[in-house]
């Protein structure tokens, strides 16, 4: 999987796809009992391309990357049909799984983190191949923040995301309510050097190291040297549960000690690679992104309170830094896109999200 991720990361950088896709505008409504409001109408037309943008200076527009190979299938009677349209010619239909061309399956986009789930979602509901999916994916990413405005101005069909910035539902209350349900849950990790000593922190101590009030390793049991502290940017989804978790409207800007990270991928590779004294640095991420987009060699995941993250710690309820990731979908989104939502909150959905490698919310 991880070739095929650092693949897709590549075709990415070097084509510089990040562009709009127009979603359609069909279909009945979304049930749901999570709503977020959404931004008023006019800034669908003027405002999206520029919150991207604003989003790509900032670190939000991270690198998209690649699937883990969950291979789609479709009946024998629609192999002619899929095949015209660029679908495998060897797929069958799976399950309960609703099957539709790739040119009918909905603009889809979301979090960084949730963009194998994405290319799975393809490739099992309409049989594509992998490099299909990537090439679909790539053409509308935009990630978190980002997402909620596209499709909130109708040029996403659905997104499958991590919780919005407080920014950015503000920007959202004028438009009509998002239907925003949890389908999976993840974990606010804290990660250092391999060769850290430090194994363990408090959530006092990590909440006291991020703002400013613990700078030195031997006051958490290391080394007598300062603490590098990695951050992200205040519109980044990793961003947004550091603070929705750990340390609220607290001050984390402190230029002597902090350095700021744009994107996910900048601050475990600072961290694995050792470069600018990083061996003293601790940054923090999602657990799936470390652990099966990045992998975790010359790094490792500090326990928190005693816990070590994992995926059982994470379902389980053990590790305690952990928030919901979610379908959202608009009430005026295309049937295709209720139907997908619809189906990752069946139980053949949720298994399906659990196959992939995230933690499903049952």
């Amino acid at each position: 999987m991880r070739r095929r991720v650092m693949a897709a990361v590549l075709i990415f950088v070097l084509c510089g796809m990040m562009m709009s896709c127009s979603g359609g505008t069909s279909g009945g409504g979304a049930a749901g009992e999570t709503t977020v409001a959404a931004e008023s109408s006019g800034a669908a037309d003027s405002g999206q391309a520029g919150e991207a943008g604003e989003a790509g200076k900032t670190g939000e527009a991270e690198t998209t990357t690649g699937s883990a190979g969950l291979a789609a299938k479709t009946p024998a009677s629609q192999t002619t049909a899929a095949a015209e349209n660029g679908e495998n010619e060897n797929a069958e239909e799976t399950g309960a799984a609703p099957i539709m061309t790739l040119d009918d399956f909905p603009v889809t986009d979301g979090s960084l983190a949730c963009v194998p789930m994405i290319e799975e979602l393809m490739m099992r509901f309409t049989g594509c191949t992998e490099m299909q999916a990537d090439e679909r994916v790539n053409e509308v990413f935009s990630n978190t923040n980002p997402c909620y405005l596209n499709l909130a101005a109708g040029e996403r069909d659905l997104c499958i995301a991590y919780e919005p910035a407080e920014e950015t539902v503000e920007k959202l209350k004028d438009y009509p309510p998002l239907d925003k349900q949890p389908i999976g849950k993840d974990a606010l990790v804290f990660i250092v050097n391999e060769n850290n000593p430090v194994d363990e922190l408090s959530k006092q101590q990590l909440m006291d190291i991020f703002t400013g009030k613990i700078h030195n390793w031997k006051e958490v049991g290391g080394a007598d040297v300062p603490i590098q502290v990695f951050t992200r940017p205040e519109t980044s989804g990793s961003q947004t549960l550091m603070r929705k978790l750990l340390v609220g409207d607290a001050e984390m800007t402190d230029e002597k000690y902090y350095y700021m990270q744009p994107t996910m991928e900048g601050m475990v590779e600072a961290i694995k690679e050792n470069y600018d004294n990083s061996e003293m640095a601790i940054g923090y991420s999602v657990y799936y992104y470390v652990e099966s987009m990045m992998g975790t060699s010359g790094l490792k995941f500090l326990k928190v309170d005693g816990v070590d993250p994992s995926t059982e710690a994470i379902a389980g309820g053990e590790y305690s830094l952990v928030n919901d990731f979610y379908a959202v979908v608009r009430e005026d989104s295309p049937e295709k896109a209720l139907q997908v939502r619809d189906w990752l909150l069946s139980e053949e959905g949720q298994t399906f999200v659990g196959e992939c490698g995230y933690v499903p919310v049952r």
